[in-house]
């Protein structure tokens, strides 16, 4: 590998690292926005369906009903948040006209949609192990394949994220 090749690979690992870095330090710092909520939905529903409704069904093939609706639980969070992460912060990018600095400096383009799907992944990602960790007080998952698990749960937040990022670059209004 040449050296100017080494040079710009090294340059756009810093660009994606930074983008990224800039994400997630965006979402972490109103955490109690951001991570909290999801979590107390899903107690609320574990509670109220889990609980409530869950004690008068049969198990299903060896599973309580609680057992049965934690994974749906935890995708949808996943789902939820890699999607509205994405819409909200590119959204907001062009709303306040950063967006433009960005396009104009040296950083291509493809990196700068690869910095905002990887930071929707990453608030998708960490939300659903935040739901994970709250469910776990209600029901323990039997994760009979863990890498599939894994690769389902990478999967989904990438397409959602690549779906807010279509809809941040065709909204409108908020």
């Amino acid at each position: 590998m040449t050296s100017t090749k080494f040079e710009y690979l090294r340059y756009i690992a810093i660009v994606l690292y930074t983008l990224l870095r800039r994400e997630i330090l965006r979402f972490m710092r109103i955490w109690i926005q951001t991570l909290l909520p999801p979590a107390v939905t899903t107690m609320l529903y574990c509670v109220i369906f889990g609980e409530l409704v869950g004690r008068q069904l049969t198990g299903m093939r060896g599973y309580t009903y609680m057992e049965y609706i934690i994974p749906g639980l935890i995708l949808m969070a996943v789902i939820t948040n890699s999607y509205s992460n994405v819409v909200t912060s590119f959204y907001s990018t062009r709303f306040h006209k950063n967006i433009e600095e960005m396009l104009i400096s040296p950083m291509p383009a493809y990196i700068l949609m690869l910095g905002f799907i990887a930071g929707g992944m990453a608030r998708g990602l960490v939300v659903g192990l935040v739901v994970w960790f709250v469910s776990m007080s209600f029901a323990t998952l039997p994760f009979p394949n863990l890498g599939l698990t894994l690769q389902e749960l990478l999967l989904t937040s990438a397409m959602f994220s690549i779906a807010g990022l279509i809809n941040g670059i065709y909204a409108r209004t908020f």
